[in-house]
C-alpha cells in the first residue's frame, strides 16, 4: 500500500546546473489564493490580529425526495430559496448534498430553514432539512492536509474542497451553465450555432459555446487557483436520428444528455427488446415504473416514441462500504440524448472545421488574458466573503533545458539550435532496401514506377541504399486475393525485408493485409502503405519521410541523442500506454523497452487485461522478455530502470502503484532470483489546465508559448517530486505541458538528471525529427497500443517484438 510519495531528490550544484540549464521566469494561469476572517472596526483585538476562520457543514435533504443524478433540480431550488435562506443564516455555499457556512447554526434557525414556504420549483412545493456534519478550521494544518507527499492529500484537504464549492456556487448564482462534473462553465450568451452545408445538399448543425474552467490546488508554496480557457462543440442530432441514419449501430459511441448536467455516456450496447414503455423497478419508491413515466417526473420530458429501442451504459462504481468495484447498467432514451463530438464528414469540411476553431483555438495572448479577465471576475465576487485571489501572483521560476546533441551517421550532428532538426545527413546504421516486396494494382503501374525511382533519390540523402523489389500487381483490391498471392511466394521463396502496399486501396484491405502480415498467426514481416495522393504535391518530401519510417520499422538506428552526464550506461527506460479504444472489453496497454545502451533500439509487446486483473501476470513477463532482450544485446544486465506511465487520473496514483509497480518488479524476480535494479516509476499526464507562458522584456509584446526544454518545478508544485515539462516547440495554438508524478524512486538520481534524460528523449521518436510531448519509449508505446486495438485487433507476431512495425 503506498503510504507516501517519493520526495523530491537532490540537485546538481549552481555550477553544474549551469552547464546544462539557464534560469528564467513564466507567467502561468495559476494565481495564489488566501482564506482570511475579516475584522469589525470595534473589535478590541490590535490591529493585524488573524482571526481563526472556521467552517461548518450540513448535509443537506429535501422534501419530498430529488434523484440523486438530478443535480439541477437541486440547485435551482437553492437558486430559488438563496435569498430567504441568506436572510436566516447569511452567506452560504451550497455544493449539491451539503451546506457550508461560516456559522456555527442554532435549532432555531436550521428549524427556520425548513420553515421556509415559498421554495416553488415546477409546480412543486420543497422543502429543506439541514443536519450538522462537521466543522473545520480553515487555517489549520489538519484541514488544509499540508503534508503534500501523502497519495491522497487532496481527498483530504477540506479547504480545498471548500473553496471548490465557493467558487461553483458563484458560477451558478451568475447563471453559468455547468456542463460535465470538471468545473467547466459556459456563458449561455456565448452560444451558437454552426451551420454545417454537407455535400450532398444537406446541412447538419452544432451548437458551440465558450466558457472557463478552474480547480483549486494546494502547492507546496499556498493555494493556488488555476483557470483556463475552455469551450464545448455539442451536435444537435439526437442518438434517435443517429440510429435511423445508421442502422442502429451505436455501440461504442459516446452521447451526452442536457437535462442532467450534460452527463457523457460511453454506449456499450443497444438494448431491442426494451423501449420507453418497459417497466423497472425504482428503488425510491419500491414500485415498478416505466422509463418514459421516470423521465416526465424527474425531468419534465416527454417522450415522442414509445417504441425506440434503449442505449445501454455500464457504469463502474465502488459500494460505499466494501469498496468492491461494481457495475450496473443505465438505460437511456435515444431521443433525450445528443450525439458527441464531430462526424469524419464534418471534420472534413474545411469551413467547418474554420468555424469550430474559432472557438476552439485562441492565440497564447488571447488564452492568457482569458484566465486574467477571469481571474479579476471571480475575485470580484469573493473579495467580501474572506477569499482573496491576487491577480499579479502568476510570476513563478522556470528553467531551460538546453537542446541535446543529435549524432548522424559518419560523426555527423544534426542542427538542434531551433529544436526542430532536418535530417541532412546519412542514418547512424548503413541501411539497403533490398530483397523487399511491392504490390499494386494494374492501373497504378506508371506511378509505381516513379516512386520507386523517387523513393530512391530521396533516400540518397541518408545513405539508405534502395534496391529494385519483387513487384505483384493484380487488377483489384481484394484482401483474399492477394493475401493469398503472397502466401504462395512465401512458401516458395525466403521472406522479403519487408512489405511495401501502394494503392487507393478500399474497404477493409488496410487491415486485413496488416493482420494477415503482423499478426501472431501472420507472417511476421514489417510492411508500409503508401497513397499515390500523398506523393503529388512534395514527392521528394514524402518519399524521404518514407524511407526513414520504413528503416525505423526495421529497427536500424536513424540518428543517436545524446545521453546525460551521471545516468549509468546500463539504464532500460519503459513506456506504457493504454489505447482510448477497448479490444473485446479488454483494454490494451502498450508497453515499449529500450534494449541498448543508447536507447535506439526497442522491445515491444502488448498487455490485453480486463478491467478486474489484478495480478497482471503479462506485464510481468513482457518486462522480463525485454529484460532479457536487452541482455542479448548488450552482454549486460540493466542496473537502472525507468518507467513511463500514461497517467490515467489522480485516482489511478494508488492502483498504478499496488498493481503495475509490483508487476513490474516480479518480472526482475522471474528474469532471475534476487536480481532487483534501481527504478523509478513516473506517472505522466497530458490532460492538465495549468499553462506556462513566456512574455517579453517589452510591455507592449505579447506573451509566448514557453520554449522547449522549459521546466516548471517549484512555487506550483508538489512537496513530493513532479515537475512540468513543456518538451515540444509549439508554433501554432497554447503549448499544454506534460505533468510527471514520480510514484516510486529509489535511484541515485538528481532532480535535473531525470528532468535532463526525460527531455533529451523526446528527441528519440524517429518519426518526427525534433522533440515530442513525452519521452520516446512513452509515444512507441501509444502507437503500439493504437494499432492493435484499431488495426490489428491480436496480439503481433514475436519476429517483431524488436522492430518498431507499428509506426
Amino acid at each position: 500500500m503506498l503510504q507516501q510519495l517519493p520526495k523530491r531528490p537532490a540537485k546538481s550544484t549552481a555550477v553544474e546546473l549551469s552547464k546544462i540549464c539557464k534560469n528564467i521566469k513564466l507567467l502561468t494561469n495559476m494565481f495564489a489564493m488566501q482564506v482570511e476572517a475579516p475584522q469589525s472596526s470595534d473589535s478590541d483585538e490590535p490591529q493585524g490580529c488573524v482571526y481563526k476562520v472556521v467552517c461548518y457543514q450540513y448535509d443537506v435533504e429535501f422534501a419530498p425526495s430529488i434523484a440523486e443524478d438530478n443535480r439541477n433540480l437541486r440547485y435551482k431550488i437553492f437558486k430559488e430559496a438563496r435569498r430567504s435562506i441568506e436572510q436566516i443564516i447569511g452567506k452560504f455555499s451550497f455544493s449539491g448534498k451539503s451546506l457550508f457556512t461560516m456559522r456555527n447554526l442554532s435549532n432555531d434557525k436550521i428549524n427556520k430553514v425548513k420553515g421556509i414556504d415559498s421554495i416553488n420549483v415546477d409546480g412543486q412545493k420543497y422543502s429543506i432539512l439541514l443536519r450538522y456534519t462537521k466543522s473545520f478550521e480553515v487555517n489549520q494544518e489538519s484541514a488544509q492536509n499540508l503534508d503534500k507527499t501523502t497519495a491522497n492529500y487532496k481527498k483530504g484537504n477540506q479547504v480545498t474542497q471548500l473553496l471548490n464549492i465557493i467558487l461553483k456556487s458563484i458560477m451558478r448564482d451568475e447563471n453559468f451553465l455547468e456542463i460535465g462534473k470538471n468545473s467547466k462553465f459556459f456563458e449561455l450568451k456565448t452560444k451558437s450555432d454552426i451551420i454545417i452545408n454537407s455535400r450532398n445538399g444537406g446541412n447538419s448543425t452544432l451548437e458551440a459555446y465558450k466558457g472557463f474552467t478552474f480547480n483549486v490546488t494546494p502547492t507546496q508554496d499556498r493555494t493556488y487557483l488555476m483557470i483556463d480557457y475552455c469551450s464545448r462543440i455539442i451536435r444537435k442530432e439526437t442518438a434517435y436520428e443517429y440510429l435511423k441514419a445508421n442502422n442502429n449501430q451505436i455501440a461504442g459511441l459516446s452521447v451526452i444528455t442536457k437535462y442532467n448536467n450534460y452527463q457523457t455516456y460511453l454506449i456499450d450496447r443497444l438494448d431491442l427488446q426494451q423501449s420507453p414503455s418497459s417497466t423497472f423497478l425504482y428503488n425510491k419508491t419500491n414500485t415498478k415504473i416505466t422509463y418514459a413515466q421516470y423521465y416526465k417526473e424527474r425531468y419534465g420530458l416527454q417522450v415522442k416514441d414509445m417504441k425506440q429501442p434503449l442505449l445501454v451504459h455500464k457504469r463502474k462504481y465502488r459500494e460505499a462500504n466494501t469498496n468492491v468495484q461494481k457495475i450496473e447498467e443505465v438505460f437511456l432514451i435515444p431521443e433525450l440524448c445528443n450525439m458527441t463530438g464531430m462526424t469524419d464528414e464534418q471534420r472534413g469540411n474545411f469551413q467547418a472545421m474554420k468555424d469550430v476553431a474559432n472557438h476552439t483555438k485562441l492565440t497564447p495572448q488571447q488564452r492568457y488574458q482569458n484566465s486574467v479577465q477571469n481571474c479579476r471576475f471571480l475575485s470580484s465576487k469573493t473579495n467580501s466573503s474572506g477569499i482573496k485571489i491576487d491577480e499579479k501572483s502568476n510570476v513563478i521560476d522556470a528553467v531551460q533545458l538546453r537542446c541535446p546533441r543529435i549524432t548522424l551517421g559518419g560523426n555527423k550532428t544534426a542542427n538542434t539550435d531551433r529544436t526542430n532538426f532536418d535530417m541532412k545527413g546519412p542514418t547512424l546504421d548503413k541501411i539497403e532496401f533490398k530483397d523487399w516486396t511491392l504490390i499494386y494494382n494494374q492501373r497504378d503501374e506508371k506511378d509505381v514506377d516513379q516512386f520507386v525511382e523517387t523513393l530512391r533519390k530521396a533516400s540518397q540523402t541518408y545513405g539508405i541504399t534502395v534496391n529494385d523489389p519483387f513487384f505483384f500487381s493484380q487488377r483489384d483490391w481484394n484482401a483474399k486475393n492477394w493475401i493469398k498471392t503472397l502466401d504462395d511466394d512465401f512458401s516458395k521463396n525466403d521472406l522479403p525485408q519487408f512489405v511495401l502496399t501502394f494503392g487507393q486501396v478500399q474497404g477493409g484491405f488496410y487491415s486485413e493485409m496488416k493482420k494477415f502480415l503482423t499478426s501472431q498467426e501472420g507472417a511476421g514481416i514489417e510492411s508500409q502503405h503508401v497513397v499515390p495522393r500523398s506523393l503529388q504535391k512534395n514527392g521528394m518530401s514524402v518519399a524521404s519521410k518514407i524511407a526513414l519510417q520504413i528503416a525505423s520499422k526495421l529497427g536500424r538506428r536513424i540518428w543517436q541523442v545524446e545521453t546525460p552526464a551521471g545516468i549509468d550506461k546500463n539504464t532500460m527506460i519503459i513506456g506504457i500506454e493504454t489505447s482510448m479504444k477497448k479490444l473485446k472489453n479488454q483494454q490494451v496497454i502498450g508497453v515499449v523497452a529500450s534494449i541498448n545502451q543508447d536507447f535506439t533500439k526497442y522491445f515491444s509487446d502488448v498487455d490485453v487485461r480486463k478491467d478486474n486483473d489484478t495480478a497482471l501476470p503479462t506485464l510481468s513477463k513482457i518486462v522480463t522478455k525485454a529484460i532479457e532482450a536487452y541482455v542479448k544485446n548488450t552482454k549486460n544486465v540493466p542496473s537502472e530502470v525507468i518507467v513511463y506511465r500514461q497517467g490515467l487520473g489522480e485516482g489511478q496514483i494508488q492502483q498504478s502503484f499496488n498493481l503495475e509497480i509490483k508487476a513490474i518488479q516480479n518480472g526482475f524476480k522471474n528474469f532471475k532470483a534476487g536480481f532487483n535494479p534501481r527504478m523509478a516509476f513516473f506517472q505522466v499526464n497530458r490532460k492538465i489546465g495549468q499553462k506556462f507562458y513566456q512574455s517579453s522584456s517589452s510591455d507592449k509584446a505579447e506573451v509566448q508559448n514557453p520554449a522547449s526544454g522549459t521546466i516548471v518545478a517549484s512555487q506550483v508544485v508538489q512537496n513530493n517530486f513532479e515537475f512540468f515539462m513543456a518538451a515540444q516547440n509549439c508554433n501554432s495554438g497554447v503549448c499544454t505541458p506534460t505533468k510527471y508524478t514520480c510514484l516510486y524512486n529509489d535511484t541515485n538520481l538528481k532532480e535535473d538528471q531525470i528532468w535532463q534524460l526525460t527531455y533529451y528523449q523526446t528527441f528519440n521518436y524517429y518519426n518526427w525529427q525534433g522533440p515530442v510531448r513525452v519521452p520516446a519509449a512513452m509515444k512507441y508505446a501509444e502507437k503500439l497500443a493504437k494499432f492493435v486495438s484499431d488495426t490489428l485487433q491480436d496480439a503481433s507476431n514475436e519476429n517483431l517484438t524488436n522492430s518498431l512495425f507499428y509506426l
